[in-house]
């Protein structure tokens, strides 16, 4: 009996193995960058601005942060169609600004956004 609970609980095991395995494949990663526009024109990173990957037809989004360089970085999001939002404000009444992409495997390249 102890033999075929140790075949059982290792043949789970490797099931579970390849299905996560399977799932951490068909996820990508996201990353872009954000600029701060001045009067002048000049350039700079748009550091500590949420930005969100948005799936319409899951209704799933994953948020992330943009960092001392403006970039950010959304990992495990489903290819296909979807939305960056860009959140300008911290008031909550605004909405983000949405802007439509399409996420590839394994990783999408979002070209700079300039924020004026």
């Amino acid at each position: 009996m102890k033999n075929k609970y140790n075949f059982i609980l290792r043949a789970t095991h490797v099931l579970m193995s390849m299905l996560l395995a399977t799932s951490v494949a068909s996820a990508a990663e996201v990353r872009g960058r954000l600029d701060h526009v001045d009067s002048n024109g000049a350039h700079s990173p748009a550091i500590g601005i949420r930005v969100t990957v948005y799936n319409p037809a899951s209704g799933r989004s994953a948020p992330a942060t943009t960092g001392s360089d403006g970039i950010y970085h959304i990992q495990n999001i489903r290819a296909g169609s979807s939305q960056l939002e860009v959140w300008t404000s911290t008031d909550p009444r605004v909405p983000p600004i949405a802007y439509p992409i399409q996420v590839a495997e394994p990783y999408s390249d979002i070209p700079p956004i300039a924020l004026r």
